[in-house]
Parts: structure tokens; C-alpha cells; sequence
């Protein structure tokens, strides 16, 4: 990422992104709802390659995964295979889904988040014996919900930074 084209803004999404990803919910409110936590890192990312698929890696998107597993406590790498697939799928489609309304690229971010969430339980329960749940589906229908805004604000500050 070259700072000087904007790189920055790329990184300091990314890393909010994190921030949010980890952010904690004040000890009085419910437990479920955690459960409604949108997928930003992935949001962040789907943005970013869809919008300039040349600045953003699979190198990079795995690290900051494995970052988010180190951060989560997940296995080592769950994470990074889980963004990694959301920007090979992107950088696969970019052209097409940039022609998608924010709607409909909202249901590919809920096909992609409800992938990767279904992935990371199946790990999870492999690997500590959790139960399976349809809480599953949470993350995915928040982030459907929420893409418009993150796009908007995206787009926004990709015009006013003069992202290329």
C-alpha cells in the first residue's frame, strides 16, 4: 500500500475495523446482543477490493486475520482463510458487483459473512466440541443491514481522500 496514493486511509479502515471487530458491550446489557455484531473487517475488505482490487492483497487480508484470530482467540489462521476467500471472491467478481446496487452487493456480503460464519463454527466445534446454533445467521443479516452505511461512508471517504 503506497501511503502517498491513500494507502493510509486503507490501513486506518482496516484498523478501525479491528477495533470495532473487538470493541466490548457494557457489562449490563445482554448477552445475545454480542450475537449482532456485523462482520467489519470483511465489510472493510469486500469494500476495498471491490472498489480498487489492486491495492489490497491476499498477503495483507490473511495477516490482519490472523491478527482478528490472536484477537478472538480463534485456531491460528481461521480468520485469514475466511478473508482471504471474501477477497479472492471479490477480486473475482469486482466488475460485476461494482455494477450491483448497494442491495444487492448486501446479499453477496450476507452470502459471503454467512459462509465464513458457518466455516468458524464448524473449526470452533471441531476444535472445542461447541454446539451448533443458528446464531449463526446474526452477524450475516446485521451485516446486510449495515453495508449501506459502511458503503457510504467508504465512498466518502475514498472521494474526499482521493483514493487510487
Amino acid at each position: 500500500m503506497n501511503p502517498a496514493q491513500g494507502g493510509w486511509l486503507i490501513l486506518l479502515t482496516l484498523i478501525g475495523a479491528l477495533l470495532l471487530a473487538i470493541v466490548h458491550l457494557p457489562e449490563t446489557t445482554p448477552q445475545w446482543l454480542g450475537w449482532l455484531r456485523p462482520a467489519w473487517v470483511a465489510m472493510v475488505v469486500f469494500f476495498w477490493v471491490m472498489e480498487l482490487p489492486h491495492r489490497l492483497g491476499l498477503v495483507t487480508v490473511w495477516l490482519f486475520g490472523v491478527l482478528l484470530d490472536v484477537l478472538y482467540a480463534d485456531p491460528l489462521g481461521l480468520n485469514g482463510v475466511v478473508l482471504a476467500s471474501v477477497t479472492y471472491i471479490a477480486w473475482r467478481f469486482y466488475e460485476r458487483l461494482r455494477m450491483y446496487s448497494v442491495l444487492q452487493q448486501g446479499g453477496v456480503i450476507f452470502l459471503l459473512v454467512l459462509g465464513g460464519e458457518v466455516v468458524r463454527l464448524l473449526v470452533q466445534d471441531l476444535a472445542w466440541s461447541r454446539g451448533m446454533t443458528w446464531g449463526v445467521a446474526l452477524p450475516a443479516l446485521t451485516s446486510f443491514l449495515a453495508w449501506p452505511f459502511v458503503y457510504l461512508l467508504l465512498s466518502r471517504l475514498k472521494s474526499q481522500v482521493r483514493v487510487e
